[in-house]
């Protein structure tokens, strides 16, 4: 072990080393492109050695608590694997049917400064909310008598997979009788929402009682709590009423499905910019002429309203819930192939004066309007109500003001016919990441982790597939998806499988992916993109500049290969 700590040393002094020469050459006029370009290829390749032996190094020699068992101790509890057959066609006579229902998930004492943000600030105590934090749900029907599936999305940063299956186990309790085919729960991923991770609390002080916990080899009791247990129950029963509430209201009706452009609404923080830029609207109207259901999925953080802020709020989502209710529609937003993808504020503000918060219901109120639109041209939406005059002449004589309209959002909009097929599959994946490898060891987040006898550590997740008529493929994915590993680009190059489209898609098919469902496990980067730091040459500005440090919050360097590796798996023994 001294030999293991000295060694960490001396590798810290060589990265200091190391860093001194990188400004010297960033700023040096007379090199070439190519050759810093070339240098800070090399700077990041020896820097993620070295970061990648330190963590996989202080991971090694940290102890283990006693909640972590040996692989073989996994079980299978809660989890639904989906439908035995996919369907090809609709059954004879079938019909959609849908239920809706949602519900706070505030606890009922979060004013008094117990609950710690859930986002990039650490040790955050919250005390104000401006808006709400909601679990949203649907349960779906496609007439062919193999049961109902259940799809829901919850206000908050991420779910562990063993807080998602004990979700699961108060639903199946709140619906006896009823034939559950599969239970699905996602995050918006909002990351000013209570902390639902363990990783956002007191964290040092989490870190210190684990530890002399491992050390010493203390009871499980002993061991903090990462996430607040009443929290998690009020997620648990709350999800478990809305399905109650939905599978009373289901109703048949008709589904469609379309899409938008919406690039000018996100972008990309990380190099290349490759996204799916595309918003999807599945929506649902009922035969009886009741409230119809708007489902929106699109790959974007909620965050617009920034860090270091001590309220809590569900960002954009809540605001674009606001429109589509006013519309005469109930709402959920299930977060899409997220990766590096945030929210462009300039195209909400429009030059205003205004603060976080106002961006943050302007932008919200934008993509509520575009939802309803889409499928109209700039004419059809003049002529219609989803025009909030008063809040455009708010802004027509500020510099920069763009419409949200100009243009239109002319699209084919599909009728989807009605045909569910949900499968998933679980298992252990490899976490090679030392700083998950150390959460793990310690149990400090909600994550179950097992550590066999050679001392790999595994994590507990699943992967799903889902297709919705003949033509929508889901990824059902357990992290936050690149989108390259779906729509292809220059990154992918080395990869071991091909994109999602060139795997799995034929000529009419849409791939939609649904992220953060049933776990939550950080970044999934093509394998060779994957980098804990990275030294970024711009040949336009002749800028050297550090960035992309999003592989230390992922599982590992593999990710990518691990979960699309499985969900390809999946793919071929239904399809």
């Amino acid at each position: 072990m001294n030999k293991k700590i000295k060694k960490i040393i001396a590798v810290v002094l060589c990265a200091v080393m190391l860093l001194t020469p990188v400004t010297v050459s960033a700023t040096d006029g007379s090199e070439g492109s190519s050759f810093k370009a070339g240098f800070a290829e090399f700077v990041s390749d020896t820097l993620n050695a070295i970061v990648d032996f330190l963590l996989d190094g202080i991971s090694t020699i940290l102890p283990a608590t006693v909640k972590i068992q040996d692989p073989s101790t996994h079980k299978s509890d809660n989890f639904l694997a989906g439908n035995d057959k996919f369907i090809d066609a609709p059954a004879e006579g079938a019909k959609w049917s849908l239920g809706y229902a949602q519900a706070s998930i505030l606890p009922d004492d979060f004013s008094e400064g117990k609950y710690y943000k859930g986002g990039y600030d650490i040790n955050l105590q919250l005390s104000e909310c401006i808006d709400d934090l909601k679990v949203r749900l649907i349960a779906m029907d496609d007439g062919s008598g193999r049961g109902v599936s259940i799809l829901a999305a919850v206000d908050c940063l991420g779910l562990a997979n063993d807080d998602v299956r004990n979700i699961r186990k108060a639903v199946l309790a709140a619906l006896p009788g009823v034939k559950v085919t599969s239970i699905n729960v996602s995050a918006t991923h909002v990351h000013s929402g209570i902390d639902t991770q363990g990783i956002y609390t007191d964290t040092f002080g989490h870190v210190i009682q684990n530890l002399l916990g491992a050390f010493f080899e203390l009871d499980a009791s002993t061991l903090c709590d990462p996430v607040d247990t009443k929290l998690l129950k009020t997620i648990a029963d709350q999800t478990a009423a809305c399905a109650k509430e939905a599978v009373a209201n289901m109703k048949t009706g008709t589904m469609t499905f379309a899409k938008t452009d919406i690039d000018d609404y996100v972008r990309d923080r990380t190099n290349p910019d490759i996204m799916i830029d595309y918003m999807y609207r599945i929506m649902f109207t009922p035969d009886d002429g009741s409230k119809g259901t708007v489902l929106a999925n699109f790959g974007c953080h909620p965050e617009t309203i920034g860090y270091g802020t001590k309220i809590i709020t569900s960002d954009f989502v809540y605001y674009t819930e606001e429109v589509i209710n006013e519309a005469g529609y109930n709402f959920i937003y299930i977060q899409g192939a997220v990766g590096t993808y945030t929210e462009d504020q300039h195209y909400s503000n429009d030059g205003l004066d205004m603060d976080r918060v106002d961006c943050t219901i302007r932008y919200g109120q934008e993509i509520g309007y575009m939802l309803l639109a889409i499928g109209m041209t700039e004419e059809e939406i003049l002529a219609s109500d989803i025009i909030d005059e008063e809040r455009e002449a708010l802004a027509k004589d500020s510099e920069g003001y763009t419409p949200w309209y100009e243009g239109g959002f002319e699209a084919e909009i599909k009728v989807v016919e009605p045909i569910l097929n949900v499968k998933l599959t679980e298992y252990l994946v490899p976490v090679e990441n030392g700083v998950y490898r150390a959460f793990g060891k310690l149990s400090l987040a909600n994550n179950v982790m097992y550590e066999d006898k050679d001392g790999n550590i595994v994590a507990s997740t699943e992967v799903g597939y889902m297709e919705l008529g003949k033509d929508i493929k889901i990824v059902l994915c357990p992290g936050e998806t690149y989108a390259e590993l779906i729509v292809g680009g220059p990154t992918m190059e080395g990869f071991k499988y091909k994109s999602a489209y060139e795997m799995i898609a034929d000529e009419n098919d849409e791939i939609l992916v649904f992220d953060l469902v049933n776990d939550a496990l950080g970044y999934i980067m093509a394998d060779d993109d994957f980098v804990y730091l990275r030294l970024n040459y711009d040949a336009e500005y002749d800028e050297l500049s550090f960035g992309d440090s999003w592989g230390l919050t992922s599982i590992g360097g593999h990710a990518a290969s691990d979960i699309y590796g499985k969900f390809y798996e999946l793919y071929d023994s239904v399809r």
